[in-house]
């Protein structure tokens, strides 16, 4: 692979070695937070999520998108298509609670947190979400959250884990999980998700500002 090929990726550690993380690949470190286990009823949003009709596609290299002039994620894309991901290999369903609300709801509240965007994800198999991290732009955007609010994210398994299900923080990978169980990463923390399995990989995103009443929940486990 070329060096123009990692252009992204060697900018980014250039700019935060031995501030960010030590970006040693040999490295055993735990790089994600286990948060908990929500205990919830999911049968109603899993029986919304059989139904593809009931979602919207979204392809993370389509080599026809661009996003609106937004240089940063322009070129996190360009870098996407130049490692080799394509249209064919990085989409995903996703309903979220704008659609849903009354489905969505016990989702958006357990976390304590802010304004948020909760977003059900069905990966097919074949399917990555390639090395990245979170911006939290949309959730910032979509809320006017200002610049010194932090924003932060939880990711929820909504199903046990099955064969080829994966997903890795950092140098840390979580497999074998539990429905209900979610987890937490720091900023920036680059990540990525895939189905190399079987059968649809299905999981959550709860996205938004940070309060007094999610550092209590986060403190004391209060997660029902």
């Amino acid at each position: 692979m070329t060096k123009q090929k990692n252009e992204y990726w060697e900018n980014f550690v250039s700019e935060n070695k031995d501030v960010l993380w030590h970006f040693d690949p040999g490295k055993k470190t735990q790089d994600y937070e286990y948060m908990g286990n929500l205990k919830l009823d999911f049968q109603p949003l899993l029986d919304l999520m059989k139904d593809d009709n009931n979602f919207k596609e979204f392809i993370i290299a389509d080599k026809n998108d661009e996003f609106s002039g937004d240089l940063v994620l322009n070129k996190r894309v360009q870098a996407f298509r130049d490692w080799g991901y394509n249209e064919h290999n990085t989409s995903s369903l996703q309903i979220t609670d704008e659609q849903f609300p009354e489905i969505f709801e016990p989702y958006k509240k357990f976390t304590g947190l802010g304004d948020c965007i909760v977003v059900a994800l069905k990966q097919y198999p074949g399917q990555f979400l390639p090395w990245h991290q979170d911006t939290y732009a949309g959730c910032r955007k979509k809320f006017n959250v200002p610049d010194d609010v932090e924003v932060t994210r939880y990711s929820l398994m909504l199903e046990d884990w099955h064969w080829g299900h994966y997903f890795l923080a950092g140098n840390s990978i979580f497999h074998q999980w539990k429905q209900g169980d979610f987890l937490q990463m720091p900023p920036k923390m680059h990540h990525t998700t895939c189905n190399g399995g079987i059968v649809p990989k299905l999981t959550m995103t709860i996205t938004g500002a940070i309060t007094d009443e999610f550092l209590e929940k986060k403190k004391n486990g209060l997660f029902k």
